[in-house]
């Protein structure tokens, strides 16, 4: 991260001469941040990733950049994301508003107020900050639907229907094979805890108290290349069905684009609600022990699941899951290429959003 604002401190440096001074007005601004930037790197040297923040600020309370109101923007923001590696978010918060209105247009300080508001738990409020973004044409379309990356012109709903899978079907049909193999599973006792060996961030979101478990049947290994073998020995016919119905799933499991576990929620549980990372995938949950009590909401509707059922939804939309009854609920969770995108599309599609997501990190 501390070489990403590097890269995008240096990159709003414009034209400022780094030997200059005395400089009044816009030149003086522009010559606090050619300072806070060396600021920021000797920082960085000493293992500081947000030095120069009182410069960076000084910058700022000089004047306007003589680039003009954009780079003003810009570089708001990111004095945004310094303060809040400091811990003051109020004041990043104003930060990310400034930059709103030097420059309305640019999706970047929409999202970071936008993931602010949602990691202060204040969904409300992030859903009028994403519908004030797509008002002002800085992205999204909908503001329930809000992921950092975003594919324009996919068709977007919180739920889909069964119907349009012509595979639910088939595996539905193998739901008591699956069964029998995850039973195995259980008496083993092979379901660690979510985030205990990978996908750490999606621990951030089980509420205190709760416990959210989950077996992996195809995933990126820990260097992100070929698939996990885990549970290869366990699961024969439940792997062999996945790659023969779902190769394009699998395939993006194994590229850590996605996932296909088997996932467990106890009694008491609740995940709060988030939006995925993008909307280049849908998901889709098999019902295989399926207690009364546990719901999901996806935008704006509740649902639960029907053991031997397929529950399709798009996890790019807000969504949240409680579990207020008796006993654990257990779905083979699947992650799949969103049907607008041809297989060509896949890649492109991937890189295009690893490139967002850099070019967010240059903040």
């Amino acid at each position: 991260l501390a070489c990403a604002q590097l890269h995008r401190a240096m990159a709003l440096l414009g034209g400022v001469d780094l030997e200059g001074g005395g400089a009044e007005g816009g030149a003086a601004a522009d010559e606090f941040w050619a300072q806070a930037v060396l600021e920021f790197l000797l920082g960085r040297s000493q293992g500081l990733p947000a030095a120069g923040l009182s410069s960076f600020e000084a910058s700022l309370a000089a004047g306007d950049s003589t680039d003009g109101r954009e780079v003003e923007g810009e570089r708001r923001c990111f004095v945004g994301t310094l303060l809040m590696h400091h811990g003051r978010m109020r004041e990043a918060e104003e930060s990310f508003e400034a930059a709103i209105v030097d420059n309305p247009k640019d999706r970047l300080p929409h999202l970071e107020r936008l993931l602010l508001l949602e990691g202060q738990g204040r969904h409300e409020e992030a859903r009028a900050a994403a519908a004030r973004a797509i008002e002002s044409g800085a992205g999204w379309s909908d503001p329930w639907q809000r992921p950092p990356i975003f594919v324009p012109g996919l068709r977007s709903r919180p739920y889909w229907a069964r119907e349009e899978f012509p595979w639910a079907g088939e595996l539905e049909a193998a739901s008591p094979s699956i069964k029998a193999e995850l039973e195995g599973l259980l008496a083993e006792g092979a379901f660690p805890k979510v985030g205990d060996s990978r996908a750490e961030q999606d621990s951030q979101i089980v509420a205190p108290g709760g416990e959210w478990r989950e077996f992996v049947i195809f995933g990126a290994d820990g260097n992100g290349g070929a698939g996990t073998s885990t549970g290869s020995a366990a699961l024969p016919r439940t792997r062999a069905l996945l790659e023969d119905l779902l190769p394009g799933a699998v395939s993006m499991a194994r590229i850590g684009a996605g996932e296909i576990i088997f996932s467990a929620l106890y009694p008491g549980t609740r995940l709060l609600p988030h939006c995925a990372s993008s909307n280049n995938r849908l998901t889709c949950h098999l019902g295989l022990v399926c207690p009364r009590g546990p719901r999901i909401r996806v935008g704006k509707d509740w649902a639960s699941w029907d053991e031997g059922k397929c529950m399709f939804f798009d996890d790019s939309y807000e969504h949240e899951v409680v579990h207020e009854g008796e006993g654990v609920r257990i779905v083979l969770l699947v992650r799949f290429w969103h049907p607008d995108l041809s297989e060509a599309r896949w890649l492109p599609t991937l890189e295009e959003g690893m490139a967002q997501f850099e070019d967010m990190q240059r903040r």
